[in-house]
């Protein structure tokens, strides 16, 4: 029996019964598919491959793609071939797939069309490929690696098959009594149904072949264990990759019971997925990790999950370890009837092993129980065993989880073929008591988290796999000093949240100012608040920054030869100078004169795109690049594609130079008005490299050595003598702009990482620190004029607002803040409930900034808030508004880049192929007339050129490292930093300029 003989079964009798529904959640109607629609779309996809595929060996397919309406017959239609199916998902990281296909040795891969773009990009420089045939909304791929590294594959497989031959045959010449070992040969027609790999988290990942024999018993069991009828619903809550989803996919199919599908972004939201599921389509049969239940949150799990009123017959948890039933009970509303079961097994005897009904005797009891839940009995055609340190099975005590089975075993890597019975080492540390299994641990210290296998000692082995450099790490170690910045602090927060379960209030501000040994503390006083530590609390005294540097230290300087004199606040140096987020800062009349700005213009103006009061009531110039025509507005379009734009851009590098680190920072660029010819790069480095680059040649001008990691960006003084820094180390430097020299050092009690700006009216310079505090500098009379207490610490950069005149910050702790930039004084404050590591950006109505929790939010200058945009990511990315105000640009962490209107609509998005921290530059485009152009860069080193009004692309240009600076551009330049450790100038060719 195969799996696809299940659904066709099924289809016989439910024929017109709906078999698949797919629901985007975007308040379109859901789609429907029936059992004859499934099947016949099946098959219609077997014939295109049987009719396009030349198998060699062991017929694999790949699928490339999201789950939607029509995942179920793709899946089915590469099984009639008769074919596996190897499922690559398009958001896991392409070294990781990569491997997977290559170990594989994949020669065919279907790939959904609106993937297409993602897809080549992500691999093209990996893989050559036949020119691909298309079918319906799949492109079929047929592979060839450009490396011997697949056919070694392929020959270290024969060679092994032919060992495996050689053994089998000298055991029979040694023993003819004995009867010649059963095996099962992966090659055998209709013998695999399925390829995965294992998480990698121990490891190198395994790849894992599963015989229909292996997975069909579990698929048997479960329609008897839970009952399924026609009637009910099942929801597809695991990823392909994971291989549960098969038993969610087939347990329905092969029922005809319906199978519900939404995107993976909605399973990030509880409220709206909550509603789906339970609402909308009443969803009867969940499966699903503990962790994602408790996504939903207790309050809504009692409520609706597992409410009186559910529709919820069974919830299914496994793929990690089981609540306990203290806390199962306190999840159940009152009257609650859902059948709860323990499922535990492995991938390499897949998918699972043992099950446990929850009595009901236990979930009702008002006693509390904190009896542990066992792993229950064997699955059909299941065998479990308990072995010892010394390899024999035990029926009373400690040992190890044995799985296997005359027919449920896997191929693991390059086996050929297995022995019938095969039983395979779990890890899973046990103890048997009474006839009973209860599960004890990883025999390797490692817990499971979504079916994942995670170190026990999470806190200090994620600080180790985030560091630059982990032999230096200990428990006194800061993590700030230990490689840590601000992405990764969010990934650290999230595992350690998602591991205990329950957020951690307050632990974000410890990761990013403690040591490692407090952050440990403050997760355990917080998980468990009435026990003891058994962690020490000789906590590793935290650094008091006011408290050091108070001399100048000495630095290194290459460069003596002065850009331009030195003058001080009575006597301007006119400059333009040009920063991220396309924030243009002009001190001379004569330049906007030039750039078609009419004289009148007062003699300090910002340009910014975001900030053009000064210059509201001029006609707009070049520089700002407004639109004629208001009917060439964007209307809501679908995605941006990677399609060929009619002028076709190119990217080539002009300069790069090696700052000796990554380069997280942003450039500056500063022109001077008397000679534009000596313009200038500002940035600082990892390496503790503040750097003076020539724009044109990126000769080095100037070099300082600071005390610690930079990744602040620089910000230019009134005068424009002085570059404006912050350090790591607590300290704001005040450099010297034509040679570096240290000119003041202001201390603040924690890490500077954020970028100070300057305000043209009066010169203070306004900067946020890890202290929780902002700054307002007097760099002349080198003194502090106010110091604010933000109520959290402040990671993004402040924004100026002239009229009114306010400044906007924002902290770890959620909190935008509007202060007095002259006194200091609170305006207003909102807060947004989660971190902002977004700066806020400001124009002449409004003010937005972008949230962790994916949201963009508006606000005007009186505080109320106006709108919020949601994407399905956190948004690290600071926003960008085009020269019209008309327009706000962004990235997120789900790859897009957005663009929306001023009232929070959609204009158009378009897909990058990794998440997006840098903030958008929008620049002219002068032989287009009036048309505006954006740069954007995603954190793979992919740069972006788009137009600006469509999302059209013109042009991608790849770096080679990752990045988070974020792009500048000046003329035909665009200046960015990579974690390459270089610093790169890209000519952009094709007339495109501001």
């Amino acid at each position: 029996m195969t799996l696809q003989e299940l659904v066709h079964q099924a289809a016989s009798i439910y024929s017109d019964k709906i078999a698949v529904c797919f629901d985007e959640c975007n308040n379109q109607p859901p789609v429907y598919y029936t059992y004859k629609t499934v099947v016949n779309a099946a098959s219609e996809l077997s014939n295109f491959l049987l009719l396009h595929c030349d198998f060699q060996e062991i017929q694999e397919v790949g699928l490339y793609c999201h789950p939607g309406i029509n995942l179920p017959s793709w899946i089915l239609g590469i099984l009639q071939v008769p074919a596996a199916y190897a499922p690559i998902d398009p958001d896991s990281p392409p070294a990781l797939s990569t491997h997977f296909m290559k170990k594989c040795n994949l020669s065919y891969i279907l790939v959904e069309k609106q993937q297409i773009n993602k897809f080549k990009s992500s691999y093209e420089t990996l893989l050559n490929y036949d020119t691909p045939k298309e079918y319906n909304d799949l492109v079929l791929f047929r592979l060839h690696w450009k490396n011997a590294e697949a056919s070694l594959m392929l020959n270290d497989r024969k060679q092994n098959y032919e060992k495996e031959k050689m053994a089998n045959s000298t055991n029979s010449e040694n023993s003819n009594a004995e009867k010649t070992e059963e095996r099962m040969d992966v090659r055998q027609k209709n013998c695999l149904a399925y390829v995965l790999h294992t998480s990698g988290t121990t490891g190198i990942p395994k790849i894992v072949r599963v015989p229909h024999a292996c997975i069909v018993p579990n698929i048997q069991h479960f329609r008897v264990l839970f009952e399924i009828t026609q009637e009910d619903v099942l929801f597809l809550a695991s990823p392909l990759t994971f291989d549960p989803s098969v038993v969610e996919i087939f347990v329905a199919l092969s029922s005809g019971a319906c199978l519900l599908v939404v995107p993976t972004s909605v399973k990030m939201l509880p409220s709206k997925l909550a509603a789906v599921l339970f609402s909308h389509h009443r969803v009867t049969i969940l499966q699903a990790t503990p962790t994602l239940l408790r996504r939903f949150g207790s309050q809504l799990i009692k409520s609706t999950v597992l409410s009186a009123s559910t529709s919820l017959r069974v919830l299914a948890l496994g793929g990690e370890a089981f609540p306990s039933l203290t806390v199962l009970k306190s999840w159940r509303g009152v009257d609650n009837k859902t059948q709860i079961f323990n499922v535990y097994g492995i991938t390499e005897v897949s998918s699972w092993a043992t099950f446990h009904r929850i009595p009901e005797k236990f979930l009702n009891s008002t006693l509390k129980c904190e009896l542990p839940v066992p792993l229950g009995f064997p699955l059909l055609g299941t065998v479990v065993e308990v072995r010892d340190t010394d390899g024999f099975t035990i029926q009373e005590g400690h040992g190890q989880v044995f799985l296997g089975g005359r027919n449920r075993v896997c191929f693991l890597d390059d086996e050929m073929t297995v022995p019938l019975g095969t039983m395979r080492a779990t890890g899973d540390l046990v103890m048997v008591k009474d006839g009973e299994m209860f599960f004890l641990g990883r025999k390797d210290s490692q817990i499971k988290r979504h079916g994942k296998r995670l170190n026990i000692e999470l806190v200090q082995q994620s600080i180790l796999n985030l560091s630059e450099d982990p032999l230096k790490v200990s428990d006194e170690s800061l993590f700030l000093n230990s490689g840590g910045d601000s992405l990764k602090s969010i990934r650290l927060l999230n595992e350690i949240e998602k591991l205990v379960g329950t957020s951690v209030p307050g632990l974000l501000e410890i990761i990013l100012s403690s040591s490692i040994l407090e952050i440990y503390n403050h997760v355990l006083q917080t998980v468990f608040p009435d026990e003891d530590l058994v962690f020490s609390k000789n906590y590793a005294t935290k650094r008091k920054f006011s408290d050091i540097y108070q001399e100048e230290t000495s630095g290194k300087s290459l460069h003596q030869k002065s850009v331009m004199t030195l003058n001080y606040d009575n006597e301007l140096t006119a400059f333009t100078t040009v920063s991220r987020g396309s924030q243009i800062l002009s001190l001379n009349s004569k330049f906007l004169t030039k750039l078609g700005l009419c004289s009148s213009a007062q003699s300090s103006d910002l340009i910014s795109q975001t900030n053009i009061q000064n210059v509201k009531s001029l006609n707009p110039p070049a520089l700002i690049g407004k639109s004629k025509d208001p009917s060439c507005t964007a209307k809501v379009s679908e995605e941006g594609t990677y399609g060929t734009a009619a002028k076709k851009m190119e990217l080539h590098v002009r300069w790069r130079s090696d700052t000796g680190k990554c380069v997280d920072a942003s450039p500056l660029v500063v022109i001077p008005a008397v000679d534009e010819s000596s313009a200038t790069v500002y940035i600082g480095s990892h390496s503790h490299r503040m750097m003076a680059l020539d724009l044109y040649s990126g000769k080095v001008k100037w070099e300082q050595i600071l005390e610690d990691r930079i990744e602040s960006s620089a910000c230019i003084s009134k005068c424009g003598n002085f570059i404006v820094v912050g350090c790591y180390n607590g300290l704001v430097y005040v450099l010297k702009s034509n040679s570096g020299e240290k000119y003041w050092m202001f201390s603040t009690e924690d890490a500077v990482k954020s970028s100070a700006t300057m305000d043209p009216t009066t010169g203070l310079l306004y900067i946020g620190s890890h202290d929780q505090h902002s700054y307002a500098l007097d760099i002349y009379k080198k003194k502090c004029v106010w110091k604010s207490q933000c109520g959290g610490t402040v990671f993004s950069s402040p924004c100026l607002s002239l009229i009114p005149h306010h400044l906007y910050v924002a902290t770890l702790g959620g909190l935008l803040l509007a202060i007095n930039p002259a006194t200091g004084n609170r305006v207003w404050k909102h807060s947004c409930g989660k971190p902002l590591f977004s700066s806020p950006r400001c124009c002449l109505q409004y003010v937005c900034i972008g949230c962790v929790d994916g949201n963009l939010l508006c606000f005007t200058h009186s505080g109320e808030q106006v709108w919020q945009f949601s994407t399905s990511e956190p948004i690290f990315s600071s926003p960008c508004t085009s020269a019209s105000e008309q327009e706000i640009f962004f990235g997120s962490h789900d790859c897009f880049i957005y663009c929306c209107n001023m009232k929070g609509h959609l204009q158009w998005k378009f897909e990058t192929t990794s998440q997006v921290y840098a903030t958008p530059f929008a620049f002219h485009y002068q032989e287009g007339g009036d048309e505006m152009l954006l740069a954007a860069a995603s954190t793979d080193g992919k740069l972006w050129i788009l137009e600006s009004k469509s999302g059209r692309l013109q042009s991608v240009y790849e770096l080679p490292g990752e990045v988070f600076s974020s792009p500048v551009v000046w003329e035909s330049m665009l200046i960015i930093g990579c974690r390459n450790n270089y610093v790169y100038c890209l000519d952009l060719l094709g007339g495109y300029q501001i």
